[in-house]
């Protein structure tokens, strides 16, 4: 087996047989390279066949978990997205459950069903059509109406199937007799058409049929070859399965509940003949007409019916959102309609959702809106299901699914007989941008019919010019005989030739400037997002795509797809900054560590490469080299000149922004960012960053309402309500910052930084048992970022300081330049772990990377001054009396550093330097800003010559006395 759908029946039919318990999962998943095909994947399969084997389990009282499903496979490697869309089945079916946990149905299953054979009120059960996770289709024989033949679905669920079919009257869609219930079993009576499905095609079709066909240019006159018998005669053969059966007085106990194409004549009874099936495949003109298509032709009929059944569909507010093979019947007369609206809902005329939503859908055909609809139990439009109908449309033409990895799908890639107009049609259902697919079925059946007629497409521009040719000729037979062509030839030709040429270089010329453009639209949200990963990594999926389409725009669009555009160095539609901050872009996406790193197009770091340029030339270095140097006040001039140049230059402002942050220039960082905001307001990353520096200069009012529209803008940047939450804390709103994580937990975003500051909060309030749990959770978490290991290090530090210092390690091993990390172990290494020159050699790293920041010097004095350095104390403290100072506890510590040199040397002066006096100087400024400051001197050993001295009590006793309240 090598196709998803082989599998999942196999899997299904083993279930209707034996039960979900008694099956063994493993013996129907592939094995290792046992798929064809690069979409076909082992993973891709096991995925569905999971989302299966837990919607059985579920159903029969017996519910797995996506942990459980993890366990059953553990060397696999499943993507992102894959255990996404696990964890969407199980929230589904938990919602599921719940709707339904006091419904009588929930403890039966499909299984418990009416078997073959037996009588269901009016209906004699022939054999089962299908089975699937909530109901079976029997051929039945309705004794009520004369015997005749229908299709029953019955099921212990009450949907509203009923109501969508009876509602929709389309030659496309399966129409509806009536509804029953008998036994608490609900069924719904249909006219039998068939008992064949795209799904039944597509497994014998495709593969041999489409390889037979030659290349679409020396088919574009033939339409007799093949493909539309081919499929009539496959239906025959199932037909006539049927036939045999039904001809037959029944079906036996050994045949019980098989699907009829794996009934053999040896297990059927024989006796009495019955009638033939009331409906034959005798020749309509429908089935002459689809006999008369190739392959291609027949497919693209196909997909015209179906979509005027869906513009049908939808203009009465219906959304099917399960398009997909099996749920596409193909009668006698190979006429295809829609099955199975069980997960339909209604839309009014205005966009409201009148009625429930059923979550559901089948993975391989979902667009990614409703992907993302399950995650937030929301709803889609039409043009979802015409993503799935164009999902359907390319397995047909290619025997596969669309590879959702590449930058796009071309079904002649994998078919040549498919023409380029046919080849768009396609590629414009499956953008996954809703806004760039047609907007509407009616236009998609506009643009199918016009193809399968020849004629030139309405909604889509025809990209070949030859194939508009053809078109025409087919039109016109008597004006393109071979006569009238070579009487026009001498005349036409050279006017042909040279009005193509020219208009395909204006096109082409057209296309590249377009591109450009939104090139320059995209670009400074692209810079943006990948200059923020650090803060933010768990973008990165959306960071790899967003970065793949922008550089997509400056390739070679037809000779090489993967090699950059040779118009690049020289149109003058390219300035100096566009080339300049795409060579950032690509640069900078060479300097992460990608699960998947994004594809770059050949020759774009080759000519940019910036080795030979000289080092001090910092003009020509550009800032990008200058901040990969943390020369961040060199790129700030550069970027200087750059928006003084062009004030609505987003890009230079960004990276004035982010160079200002890196220096601690807070006030000028926001500015920055603030300009971002002014020139693209509706771009969420600008204000994620401007709420980061504004938290960093304690402004937490400013900052949770920047991340509060972070989180209105982007939904799914769930990292920012932890922000946020911080945020909250920091102002004394602890209910809404537990409410504020309490809902990125719920969305999946479960991680220790999560947990760790749960538990904080929730020990703030004085509920012990809640921070317990919380911190708990948080050890349990794998940590995935440096701030991940920090904060599950703050957890062990009071309880194991050498543990913890082991997770502020590995934090620097996922990011070197982590200012908390290194903080974190010169703390450790010198107060706790009594390792005063590893805490020394952080403290020197934090003066590398941030060489002007007080908290770094004052500390890295104290542990100079501990050590007996005393020229190298002197010289941090000499820096510092430059600076402007204004946290408490950084003053104290440069007391701290002046009172170990005073107490070392025994006097107040050293080196020529009134160390005693400036001692007492900064533990006045200390005290005076934070009081506390005091209490903490009083049994710090570093300040203990200064606790000898008649001043600290006077300065001890004046502090109290202010914060006495009678001196108030």
């Amino acid at each position: 087996m090598t196709n998803l759908d082989e599998f999942v029946d196999a899997f299904e039919d083993a279930v209707a047989t034996h039960g979900v318990l008694a099956v063994d999962l493993k013996a129907f998943s592939p094995g290792k390279g046992a798929c064809d095909g690069p979409i076909q994947e082992r993973s891709t399969i096991l995925i569905e066949l999971l989302r299966v084997w837990m919607e059985h389990r579920w159903r029969a009282g017996h519910p797995v978990t996506v942990k459980h499903c993890l366990s059953e496979f553990p060397d696999v490697q499943f993507s992102d997205a894959e255990l996404q869309c696990l964890q969407f089945e199980e929230q589904r079916l938990r919602q599921t459950t719940e709707r339904t946990s006091n419904v009588r149905s929930r403890s039966w299953t499909v299984d418990s069903l009416p078997k073959t054979g037996e009588m269901w009120g009016e209906f004699e059960l022939l054999t089962v059509l299908g089975v699937g996770a909530f109901a079976k289709v029997y051929l039945a024989r309705q004794h009520g109406l004369a015997g005749r033949l229908v299709a029953v679905k019955l099921t212990f669920r009450e949907t509203d199937e009923s109501h969508w079919l009876a509602t929709l009257q389309h030659s496309a869609i399966v129409p509806i007799y009536s509804t029953h219930c008998h036994e608490h079993v609900y069924a719904i009576c249909m006219p039998f058409l068939g008992n064949s499905t795209l799904a039944d095609l597509l497994l014998e079709t495709p593969k041999s049929v489409s390889s037979s066909q030659s290349n679409w240019w020396s088919r574009s006159k033939l339409r007799g070859i093949h493909g539309g018998s081919a499929l009539l005669s496959t239906i025959q053969q199932r037909h006539e399965q049927i036939d045999t059966l039904v001809k037959t007085s029944g079906a036996s106990a050994a045949t019980e509940d098989r699907k009829p194409d794996s009934i053999s004549n040896e297990n059927r009874l024989t006796g009495s003949t019955s009638e033939s099936l009331t409906v034959s495949p005798t020749v309509s003109s429908t089935s002459r007409n689809l006999g008369q298509c190739d392959y291609v032709d027949a497919i693209c009929w196909i997909g015209l019916q179906l979509a005027d059944a869906l513009a049908y569909a939808h203009r009465n507010g219906v959304i099917h959102s399960d398009i997909k093979p099996a749920n596409i019947l193909l009668a006698f007369d190979g006429q295809p309609r829609l099955l199975d609206f069980n997960v339909a809902y209604k839309c009014s005329p205005d966009g409201m959702v009148g009625t429930e939503l059923s979550l559901g859908g089948t993975i391989p055909y979902m667009s990614p809106e409703h992907r993302q609809a399950l995650d937030r139990n929301a709803f889609v439009d039409g043009r979802s299901d015409l993503y799935s109908l164009g999902v359907v449309i390319y397995e047909m033409l290619t025997g596969r699914l669309p590879d959702k990895e590449s930058r796009g799908v071309d079904p002649s890639k994998w078919n040549s007989a498919v023409s380029p107009a046919m080849s768009a049609i396609v590629r414009r259902c499956l953008e996954n941008d809703p806004a760039h697919r047609y907007q509407s079925a009616d236009a998609l059946r506009d643009d199918l019919n016009a193809q399968f007629h020849r004629e030139p497409l309405v909604h889509q521009a025809e990209p070949s010019s030859a194939e508009r040719l053809l078109k025409w000729c087919y039109r016109h037979p008597r004006l393109s005989s071979s006569i009238s062509i070579a009487a026009m030839a001498s005349m036409l030709i050279a006017v042909l030739l040279t009005g193509v040429v020219a208009r395909q270089i204006a096109l082409d010329q057209a296309d590249w400037l377009h591109r450009i453009d939104l090139l320059k639209e995209r670009l400074p949200n692209s810079l943006a997002m990948l200059s923020s990963l650090d803060a933010a990594p768990d973008l990165e999926s959306e960071v790899v795509d967003d970065l793949e389409k922008s550089l997509a725009l400056i390739e070679s669009p037809k000779t090489n797809p993967k090699q950059l555009d040779l118009r690049w160095d020289s149109s003058q539609s390219v300035n100096d900054d566009l080339r300049s901050d795409v060579r950032l872009l690509a640069w900078l996406s060479t300097q992460r560590h990608w699960k998947k790193p994004p594809e770059i197009p050949g020759g774009l770091l080759d000519k940019f490469d910036t080795d030979h340029v000289p080092m001090q030339d910092e003009q020509l270095r550009g800032p990008w080299t200058l901040i990969q140097a943390r020369n961040f006040n060199g790129a700030i001039a550069t970027l200087k000149k750059r928006v003084e140049r062009n004030p609505r230059d987003y890009v230079g402002w960004w990276l004035l922004g982010d160079c200002y942050h890196s220096i601690q220039d807070l006030s000028n960082s926001q500015l920055a960012y603030t300009v971002c905001i002014a020139l693209q307001p509706k771009r969420a990353i600008a204000y994620h960053n401007r709420g980061m520096t504004l938290t960093s200069a304690s402004r937490f009012d400013d900052a949770e309402k920047d991340y509060q529209t972070v989180c209105e803008l982007a939904p799914t940047w769930h990292h920012c309500r932890l922000n946020r939450a911080i945020a909250l804390r920091q102002v004394g709103r602890i209910d809404e910052a537990i409410a504020e994580l309490d809902v990125a937990i719920k969305a999946g975003y479960s991680t220790v930084s999560v947990h760790r500051l749960r538990g904080e909060l929730s020990a703030s309030r004085g509920d012990a048992e809640a921070a317990k749990l919380d911190f708990s959770r948080a050890l349990q978490c794998e940590p995935v970022t440096d701030q991940h290991w920090i904060d599950r290090g703050m957890i062990l530090l009071g309880s194991n300081p050498q543990l913890a210092a082991e997770d502020f390690e590995r934090a620097l091993t996922a990011n070197p330049t982590s200012i908390a990390g290194h903080q974190k172990l010169a703390y450790v290494y010198s107060e706790l772990l009594r390792a005063p020159e590893k805490g020394l050699e952080h403290s020197n790293r934090l003066v590398e990377l941030l060489p002007n920041e007080p908290m770094h010097l004052a500390g890295r004095a104290v542990l100079h001054a501990r050590a007996g350095r005393v020229s190298a104390a002197l010289s941090d403290l000499r820096r510092l009396e430059t600076k402007t100072v204004r946290e408490p506890l950084v003053m104290y510590q440069v007391a701290c550093a002046y009172s170990l040199l005073a107490g070392a040397s025994k006097s107040e002066m050293v080196e020529g330097f009134s160390v005693g006096p400036s001692a007492f100087q900064w533990f006045a400024k200390a005290a005076d800003v934070d009081p506390n400051i005091v209490g903490i001197a009083l049994t710090d050993p570093d300040v203990q010559w200064m606790r000898e001295q008649s001043r600290f009590q006077e300065i001890a006793k004046a502090v109290n006395t202010l914060k006495s309240p009678m001196s108030k």
